[in-house]
């Protein structure tokens, strides 16, 4: 079983929140009270999230957080990418050639 940290299991929950009013821009203490996370914790997120593309945010009086794009256009990988750094299923599939069989290595050229 994959294990992922708090953090990404957090920002999976904000998602999840963000996404169940995808067209409503929400501030990060609104979105703090609603998934029930400590408002520091759901900030450093949110601009984790806002980097890597997952999340959009808009200053001033009116603004907060969205969505980038449509939940269902947001998958598991990207939001591992954003939290926890690259991933692949072994060192020749992220192209670190580690296995020593890089002439023979099928599984760097499939993933």
């Amino acid at each position: 079983m994959l294990r992922i940290s708090r953090l990404t299991d957090y920002a999976t929950v904000i998602l999840a929140t963000l996404a169940q009013e995808p067209d409503r821009v929400q501030t990060a203490a609104a979105l703090a009270e609603r998934s029930r996370l400590s408002l520091p914790t759901v900030s450093k997120l949110l601009k984790q999230l806002q980097r890597s593309g997952l999340v959009a945010s808009t200053r001033g009086i009116r603004g907060g957080y969205q969505l980038a794009r449509p939940a269902t256009q947001i998958n598991a990988g990207e939001i591992l990418d954003a939290l926890e750094g690259p991933f692949a299923l072994t060192d020749c599939a992220a192209g670190h050639g580690q296995c020593g069989l890089e002439k023979t290595c099928h599984v760097g050229h499939a993933w």
